[in-house]
């Protein structure tokens, strides 16, 4: 860096390939700033845990990539405290910009706020500041039109050795003032302002930021929106909303197609004749030495979700799955929520019925020995 860094601040080398991977990684989006905020904010949150895990093992990144292509600034949890990173490329260091995201979102919201500057050049990680929630809300300065909190650099505490030795000898000090709720919203006020700000240059000025903040900070709205904005049609990747309009992704097929008449079997409990909505496929699934059939049925319910039944049974009717085949629910984060193991002699296993809220995601595993087979879906 072209400036001499204090010895009471931090300044990190960023390993070459660290910063040839995360420029890599952000070409996946549209706009420059979006491309940016991917950059620093991986560098900036990667090369921070690598430089704190020794002293404090329990530390983590909080949020999912996603959030960049919105807002700057990532989140490292320690000692049930936020540290908001706010990296930046700018060279001069007179003041600290800050989303109101960070501030005014009580499950988003920070307890102390890093500055950070990076010299992508010279491969440079420069900590010049922290402060936390309680000084920002009373020194920083609001600015409407674009949403983002400006405190001067003379405001900062500039010992950012200070911040760790904190989370050492008082990890519990009081740092944020009060937070005002959030509105709740409905998924049928989610679903059309997704709609709306699938193609508007900046989605986070163009609502309230009541409405704004509320629709971000629900992880399965926000992944939505993240990829309608992208355009992106996941490969693989069922959308179960689709499959209501007769949409499918290459493999699945109509239950008959591979049942005849024995379909109706397939998926015969807790079925009622008022579902007449329901969409219902398989998929033939390739293990070591034979092919099953993975069923799924869903069906709209009265409160905007989709009860979900899955099945795996054998695709020759006549043969038993083997032993030891696991049928697995999991969340989209890859959290084992429910998983059921054939046994001697079963033709067929069985999740327990779940219903899930638009936008979810989920997946499916299929595992028998060194054979694992997984689909991802959405509602």
């Amino acid at each position: 860096m072209s400036q001499l860094i204090p010895i009471t601040q931090l300044a990190l080398a960023i390993p070459t390939a660290m910063s040839d991977l995360a420029w890599q990684q952000a070409q996946v989006y549209r706009s420059a700033d979006s491309r940016w905020n991917f950059y620093l904010n991986s560098v900036a949150s990667q090369l921070l845990v690598e430089y704190l895990v020794e002293d404090f093992p329990q530390i983590r990144v909080w949020q999912e990539t996603n959030t960049w292509q919105f807002v700057n600034g990532s989140v490292l949890e320690l000692n049930d405290k936020r540290i908001v990173l706010l990296p930046s490329r700018a060279i001069d260091n007179s003041e600290l910009v800050v989303p109101q995201e960070w501030l005014d979102i009580p499950d988003w919201a920070g307890d102390y706020f890093l500055a950070i500057q990076i010299d992508s050049d010279a491969e440079m990680l420069h900590c010049w500041g922290y402060m936390t929630h309680q000084m920002l809300k009373s020194k920083a300065a609001y600015d409407a039109s674009d949403r983002n909190y400006y405190l001067n650099s003379h405001f900062l505490i500039t010992d950012v050795s200070g911040l760790w030795a904190i989370q050492q000898l008082n990890p519990t000090e009081v740092t944020q003032t009060t937070i005002a709720p959030l509105l709740g919203m409905t998924t049928i006020q989610a679903d059309n302002l997704l709609q709306r700000l699938v193609s508007v240059a900046n989605p986070r000025l163009e609502i309230p930021f009541e409405l704004w903040g509320a629709l971000i900070c629900d992880r399965n709205w926000r992944l939505q929106l993240a990829r309608l904005r992208q355009g992106e049609t996941e490969p693989g990747l069922n959308r179960l909303s689709g499959w209501m309009q007769n949409l499918f992704v290459s493999g699945w097929q109509a239950v008959e197609d591979f049942l005849g008449e024995d379909a109706d079997l397939a998926f015969a409990l807790r079925q009622t004749a008022t579902e007449v909505s329901t969409a219902r496929r398989a998929k033939a699934l390739e293990l070591a030495d034979r092919s099953v059939l993975l069923l799924i049925s869903a069906v709209p319910e009265s409160d905007d979700r989709l009860g979900i039944q899955v099945q795996l049974r054998s695709r020759d009717r006549a043969a038993t799955l083997p032993e030891g085949l696991t049928l697995e629910l999991l969340s989209g984060n890859d959290e084992m929520i429910r998983s059921v193991t054939t046994r001697d002699r079963d033709n067929a296993i069985q999740l327990p019925r779940f219903r899930l809220a638009s936008g979810t995601e989920f997946k499916i595993r299929v595992q028998l020995d060194l054979t694992t087979l997984s689909e991802s879906f959405v509602v």
